[in-house]
């Protein structure tokens, strides 16, 4: 077993010093352990000091004793070992023999008064030292789920926050949802969180769907609707962001990888690197360096290189397994690593059904030969190679960011900060792959509005751990759900809702009932896109519920209605039945109500002079495909 590590941040300039007295404190503790009689000492203290040197001190030993229960506040937290497996008092001998030369620390108390618990109380100069209590990678992340936190001279407990955020995604690309796709690390996070299955975007595409990521807005509020001009990010707009207030509360906020806006980021994170565009880097020395290994290289570097005495937020926004250029060659769109694309050589991919017939039951206006839709899904998916190569270019990709995943997290698993850190799994959109004989997105269609929601939160019941949740989920919940991570209440711009209210009872000490009960989840939400080009991609709002989905394609004056249980695929239009009048009346006159209260009076534009930041000028090369 590998002992503990507790590092301080400050600099140390007496370390030779300091050394040679942990060294002479080693050898006291070694002979020391030779003179104590085990029956005796039941109760055990150590204090670990980060004043200058490292101390390392061991708590628990595999399959024996192990830490249970974690309280504290502040600077102290005491933990409890568990009993042994076969029924006999808290094994401080087993914890006592695994260490080579002892139980090592700054300070050793014997106790003689036969108690049955070992306690270790860790008085720690700065607050990551308590984080680093789990740095084992033989300790079992459900041996213990901790109040290891970053508290406040007030109380208020903050955890550390890591968004996993690729983009492209659609809901059902996981192991969970599509034995054929191999994500083992996402199915494993979401044995040990919670899985969203009707978790969904308000508006399905990149920039306007991130924009609500960082602003929890509707894009009718954010109004980021283009890539050169992000209002979200810009001058008041970005003191409403999870980002900034976080940084207000004294959090360390990084960003990794894509980012898209074109804007000046000077000081917006306090650590970011940005990269998109490509599913290849070139790298000095070292050739082409997949995407997702660029990412995953960056969350490490952050995480090495964060103040240790202050909690973190760092999202990693992968740019896989979103589609690079325009090649029409059989899934030349996507290129992922050659080990990876060889996991899904010898297999078939199914189609969703017949594309074609699909593609004829949808408005005319969506089958124009301009429209992006048809466009895309002519280079993408023209015929079956092309569709099986971008398929298994698609999953291969998703595989390798797993796998990125996987490698981050365990980071945090090293550095001890996996039973205080919420994580975040989501994506900015779903995507067609050939639903409705379409590619791309931007369409009110549940491919393309429901995207993958996995949340890890170490403050989460057992009973919560690894169950699935149908309740809908936004985007839009995402900022307030990490501000209630940090114990921070939300801007009062932002429209969601924190999503721990799902399982947590969240309630203050003088509420009898949970913040559920007091307020039931949402059963319906408002969906909304506007791109300003009704041939090329039409605008559209939506009003969803489980049963029923009403489209307004308002730009060509068009309705439609499907009822999601009988049809869950949208392919029959059900407006014009009789017996459906008096439901499409009604969502009719709900999506104007919702319309109305998320539209914002003001038009923003990028030269009103109302920003305190311009945006970097990118030469305008004429039409483009928007991702």
């Amino acid at each position: 077993m590998n002992p503990v590590t507790l590092r301080s941040s400050r600099n140390r300039p007496q370390q030779s010093i300091r050394s040679a007295l942990l060294v002479l404190l080693v050898i006291f503790f070694s002979v020391a352990s030779l003179c104590f009689s085990r029956d005796a000492v039941k109760n055990f203290t150590y204090v670990f000091q980060t004043s200058g040197i490292n101390i390392y001190g061991y708590y628990g030993t595999d399959g024996a004793s192990k830490v249970s229960t974690v309280t504290g506040r502040g600077t102290s937290m005491t933990m409890k070992s568990d009993d042994d497996d076969d029924g006999g008092d808290t094994n401080l001998d087993d914890m006592y023999n695994d260490a080579p030369s002892g139980i090592k620390g700054a300070e050793h108390e014997e106790d003689d008064d036969g108690g049955d618990e070992v306690r270790g109380d860790v008085k720690y100069s700065d607050a990551a030292a308590v984080n680093d209590i789990n740095n084992d990678d033989d300790v079992d992340n459900d041996d213990y789920r901790g109040d290891m936190g970053y508290t406040t001279e007030d109380g208020r407990k903050r955890m550390n926050v890591l968004i996993l955020y690729p983009d492209d995604w659609r809901h059902n690309s996981i192991g969970k949802e599509n034995p054929i796709i191999q994500t083992p690390f996402l199915d494993s996070l979401a044995d040990d969180g919670i899985r969203f299955r009707q978790n969904a975007v308000t508006t399905s595409i990149c920039w306007q769907s991130r924009a609500t990521l960082f602003s929890g807005q509707w894009a009718s509020r954010h109004q980021s609707y283009k890539l050169k001009c992000p209002h979200f990010a810009r001058g008041q707009g970005w003191n409403q962001t999870w980002p900034k207030l976080l940084q207000d509360d004294g959090y360390f906020v990084g960003h990794v990888g894509k980012w898209q806006f074109y804007s000046d980021n000077n000081g917006r994170f306090s650590w970011s690197n940005y990269h998109e565009g490509n599913h290849f880097y070139p790298m000095f020395g070292r050739g082409e360096v997949a995407a997702d290994d660029v990412a995953k290289e960056d969350a490490i570097k952050f995480l090495d290189e964060r103040p240790k005495d202050k909690p973190f937020a760092m999202t990693v926004a992968f740019y896989p397994p979103k589609p690079v250029g325009d090649s029409p060659e059989p899934g030349g769109q996507w290129r992922p690593k050659n080990e990876t694309r060889a996991l899904y050589e010898n297999i078939t991919i199914p189609e969703p059904y017949n594309m074609t017939h699909a593609f004829s039951l949808l408005p005319k206006f969506l089958q124009y030969d301009r429209s992006a839709s048809v466009q895309r899904k002519r280079l993408r998916y023209r015929s079956p190679l092309h569709y099986q190569e971008a398929m298994k270019n698609i999953y291969a990709l998703i595989t390798q960011v797993d796998q990125a995943c996987k490698d981050i997290v365990d980071e945090v698993k090293k550095k001890g900060l996996y039973n205080n850190t919420m994580i975040i799994f989501s994506t900015d959109n779903g995507m067609f792959h050939g639903s409705h004989g379409l590619a791309g997105k931007w369409y009110p269609y549940q491919e393309s509005i429901r995207v993958p929601l996995i949340i890890h939160d170490p403050r989460m019941p057992a009973d919560k751990v690894g169950s699935i949740d149908d309740n809908f989920t936004l985007n839009v919940d995402l900022a307030e759900t990490i501000l209630g991570a940090a114990g921070l209440k939300p801007h009062e711009r932002m429209q969601g809702r924190d999503i721990s209210d799902l399982y947590l009872p969240n309630k203050s000490e003088d509420d009898e009932k949970t913040a559920l009960e007091e307020t039931p989840w949402r059963d319906e939400f408002f969906y909304e896109f506007t791109f300003g080009d009704e041939t090329y991609i039409p605008s559209s709002n939506a009003l969803v519920r489980k049963k029923w989905k009403f489209i307004d394609w308002y730009g060509h004056n068009h309705e439609q209605l499907f009822d999601l249980e009988e049809d869950p695929l949208e392919f029959t239009d059900v407006k014009d039945r009789a017996e459906n009048a008096e439901i499409l009346s009604e969502m009719r006159s709900k999506l104007a109500m919702y319309k109305e209260q998320l539209t914002e009076p003001r038009q923003l534009n990028c030269e009103s002079g109302d920003y305190s930041a311009n945006p970097v000028v990118i030469p305008d090369d004429g039409a483009y495909l928007p991702e």
